[in-house]
């Protein structure tokens, strides 16, 4: 991405998005692509300003390629035509994995503090 468009992305403003997200509801393809846009471009601006840091750059990598997995992960369960339990424990399972990663990162922001 340009430096420009890294700049106009960082700006939009994506709270209604993630509320959609914290609602379980599903993004419509622009809205998904903005919100993977903006956290590309929030990533970005860390690695630019704090260069050298090799774990922001390992983060970004397995961001997508979390993301691969999950869509392939996905299909497939999709393609063994489960029946309803097994549905939901696909589901259960693909949901706490995320859930778990959620939870990791409120425990290592923890230090922050408040904003």
């Amino acid at each position: 991405m340009s430096s420009r468009h890294l700049d106009l992305v960082y700006s939009v403003d994506v709270r209604s998005t993630l509320d959609k997200v914290q609602r379980h509801q599903a993004l419509d393809f622009a809205e998904y692509r903005i919100l993977q846009d903006s956290a590309d471009a929030k990533l970005d601006y860390l690695l630019r300003k704090f260069e050298g840091q090799y774990e922001l750059e390992q983060l970004r990598q397995a961001s997508i390629r979390m993301s691969h997995l999950l869509q392939t992960s996905c299909l497939a369960l999709r393609r063994l035509e489960l029946d309803v339990e097994d549905r939901r424990r696909a589901r259960e399972a693909l949901e706490q994995q995320l859930a778990y990663m959620q939870a990791c990162l409120r425990r290592s922001m923890a230090s922050f503090g408040e904003y």
